[in-house]
């Protein structure tokens, strides 16, 4: 028997994929900035990933609209709910790469986008801590999400409102990283392994760090020590985590294959604050190299994501 397909079905997950491309928008810039090139890439960028955004959001609304039961079964689901904030992130990724194109359409975006992030952080917290259906077990990384996704808030926001705003969200997600990545690594060491087809997630483990890296820089305009913490946390996880290259090369591809490509734009827009502010000739190869390889992921995706399309697997019912 057929499942069934359709646009009701289009998963949230895909939101990642707009992060993704919101985030390698943001290092192409700050390389055409760096090297003072035209912007022509980067602007070419932003018109597909906001063309992105606003299919996958109408679908959203549509879905809402017409299948709202399905979207209810989705915010239910204990991995499909935290990929809902990835709607409020995009909008604050948005909000940052038009930043210098138009600071009005930036502050729409960006206070949508912070206005939404803390009604997910309020209400997914809330179920977290009174539904005592979630077991340690489903725990996962993309748990990340919704509540550490606060950190990404003054990276626009940084230029939209008051300091206490910025480090009122730097906060949450600071403190949210720390309780977090200890859950995972007690789920990790004691438990049975994560499922298969959750492991890219894995990646979002290096998200924390290197975004807030970027928003301390934003906010506080101050490469110190912290800064050099928040950066070396990153790099050691990137360096763990491709440490684990093979095994993430055998896994089949799935929509949580995007979660590659935010993490990795994050870790590679840090490496170019630090060669910004270091000057280090290290930097700038690894800044140079970690753009490349961001280029080449999000085509990649992008490709195995249509040929999915292409076969009718993308929009079925699981």
């Amino acid at each position: 028997m057929d499942k069934e397909r359709g646009i009701r079905f289009l998963p949230i997950g895909l939101f990642a994929g707009v992060m993704g491309f919101s985030g390698l928008t943001i290092a192409l810039k700050q390389m055409e900035l760096l090297y003072q090139w035209n912007d022509y890439v980067s602007t070419t960028l932003l018109v597909i990933t906001s063309f992105l955004f606003l299919f996958y959001l109408f679908i959203f609304l549509y879905r809402l609209w017409k299948f709202n039961e399905d979207v209810k079964q989705d915010f239910n689901h204990p991995i499909k709910m935290n990929f809902f904030a990835a709607i409020s992130i995009s909008f604050l990724l948005l909000a940052a790469a038009f930043l210098e194109i138009s600071n009005g359409l930036s502050f729409i975006l960006w206070i949508i986008g912070a206005l939404l992030q803390l009604t997910f952080t309020l209400v997914i917290l809330s179920r977290l801590i009174w539904t005592f259906s979630f077991k340690i077990e489903i725990f996962n990384p993309t748990w990340f999400i919704p509540i550490v996704g606060n950190i990404v808030v003054p990276i626009a926001g940084s230029a939209h409102a008051p300091e206490d705003v910025n480090w009122f969200f730097f906060s949450i997600g600071l403190l949210f990283s720390i309780i977090y990545y200890a859950i995972f690594f007690v789920r990790a060491f004691f438990y049975d392994p994560i499922p298969v087809k959750i492991l890219p997630s894995f990646f979002i483990l290096m998200a924390p760090p290197a975004v807030g890296f970027i928003s301390y820089l934003k906010i506080s305009s101050n490469f110190d020590i912290f800064a050099n913490i928040l950066y070396g946390s990153a790099f050691f996880v990137g360096l763990l985590l491709l440490f684990q290259l093979k095994r993430f090369l055998t896994i089949p591809f799935f929509i949580t294959w995007w979660a590659f490509l935010f993490p990795s734009a994050a870790m590679t827009i840090a490496t170019g604050h630090v060669f910004m502010h270091t000057n280090k000739i290290f930097y700038e190869w690894l800044f140079i190299v970690q753009v490349i390889g961001l280029f080449l992921l999000a085509i990649f995706l992008s490709w195995k994501t249509i040929e999915l399309a292409m076969k009718r697997k993308l929009c079925v019912k699981e």
